[in-house]
């Protein structure tokens, strides 16, 4: 069985993922919706030059540079 899906999101496909444990044969062909898309192109583009982007060792690190961004 093949079930094929456009302008999917991922919350969507993870649980089409979890039916494959149900049943062995379904494959499902997955194209992501335009959001999903450009959410992978922006992680392709952090990982391919990290140099760009700042990067946090922990959250409480994180909250203060948003906080202190506010201003």
């Amino acid at each position: 069985m093949t079930i094929v899906l456009k302008n999917v999101d991922f919350e969507t496909l993870q649980v089409l993922e979890s039916l494959k444990g149900l049943k062995k044969d379904l494959e499902i062909e997955k194209i992501p919706n335009a959001e999903t898309l450009e959410a992978m192109r922006e992680c392709e583009e952090i990982l391919a030059n990290p140099s760009k982007y700042k990067g946090y060792r922990d959250v409480d690190e994180l909250f203060e540079a948003l906080l202190n961004d506010r201003d």
